[in-house]
């Protein structure tokens, strides 16, 4: 046997448990339950989940790899390939997750272009003062009153008030024809005779 190639497997062994206690160093610092309370979201439960269950077995596979079992057809093996189908899972969930992300970011950003070629304005550009105000103004609802001068008011009613006053001057004077015709009349001389005998 070289006992070269046992030291160097020895080496490699010996650096690689020691790169297992960093790793595994801030899992056991840990109780499991405090880290799962932690977690708002379910994923992130089931993927701490996955990992502590995957070092545990893995740390077995290896403790039974050592001792010269044949893992093969160990139970083992399959608990291993139902922990890595599980974590496989996980990922496909989080990179359809995050593709759908991606998709309706696309889709808000579509829909932005839209409106801005539709409008012919930039979405979410800064309000002008126009804008500020509202469509329909408080002035809009408010009676108007013209003031005139002294001027113009009697260059503009005495027309009026001449006209009035010849209408009213004529209508005088129509009544007071017809009351002098009236007054002015004879009486006919006829005698109404008496009935039934009535004198």
């Amino acid at each position: 046997m070289d006992t070269e190639n046992i030291h160097g497997f020895v080496e490699s062994l010996d650096s690689s448990i020691a790169d297992l206690k960093a790793e595994i160093e801030p899992v056991l610092s840990t109780l499991l339950e405090d880290k799962i309370s932690h977690c708002e979201l379910v994923l992130d439960q089931i993927k701490i989940y996955n990992s502590h269950l995957y070092c545990v077995i893995s740390i077995l596979y290896c403790y039974i790899k050592v001792l010269g079992v044949n893992t093969d057809e160990h139970p083992i093996m399959k608990e291993l390939t139902r922990i890595k189908q599980v974590m496989k899972s996980v990922k496909e969930v989080e990179e359809s997750l995050k593709n759908k992300d991606e998709k309706d970011l696309k889709s808000q950003e579509q829909a932005k272009e839209f409106l801005q070629r539709t409008l012919g304005t930039k979405v979410g550009a800064a309000v002008t003062e126009n804008m500020k105000s509202p469509a329909i103004s408080s002035a809009n609802f408010k009676g108007t009153h013209t003031k005139f001068k002294d001027e113009e008011w009697e260059t503009s009613e005495k027309p009026y008030i001449a006209a009035s006053g010849s209408k009213s001057g004529n209508a005088s004077k129509s009544r007071a024809t017809k009351a002098t015709t009236k007054s002015n009349s004879k009486p006919s001389g006829k005698v109404t005779k008496p009935r039934n005998g009535r004198r």
